[in-house]
C-alpha cells in the first residue's frame, strides 16, 4: 500500500519536483540541498519540503543522465512527489 502511494505521488512532471527532506533538517541545510539539483521555486507547507524545477542554466547540478528526482535523493531527499502535493507554497526569499 506505502509502495502505491509514492508511486501515485511522483512527479507528473519530470522537470518539476517536491523534494521532502529530512524533517529535522532546517530551511537553510533544506535550500542549500535543493538548489544544488535545480532552481528553487518554493517551501511546501513545512519548511523541509522544498519545490524545485530544472535549470538549463546550471545543467552541470545533474550527473550524466541523471533526472531532478534522482539528483534531489542524492542530496538527502528522502521522497520526491508531485509539485501539487506540496500543499501550501511560499516564496523561497
Amino acid at each position: 500500500m506505502v509502495a502505491a502511494l509514492v508511486l501515485g505521488a511522483a512527479p507528473r512532471d519530470a522537470s518539476a519536483a517536491a523534494a521532502v527532506f529530512p524533517p529535522w533538517w532546517d530551511a537553510p541545510r533544506a535550500l542549500a540541498a535543493a538548489d544544488q539539483a535545480g532552481a528553487v521555486t518554493g517551501v511546501g507547507a513545512y519548511p523541509f519540503v522544498i519545490i524545485t524545477t530544472l535549470d538549463p542554466t546550471r545543467s552541470a547540478a545533474l550527473s550524466d543522465g541523471q533526472t531532478l528526482a534522482a539528483a534531489l535523493r542524492a542530496r538527502g531527499a528522502w521522497l520526491v512527489v508531485d509539485p501539487g502535493l506540496a500543499g501550501p507554497c511560499v516564496s523561497p526569499t
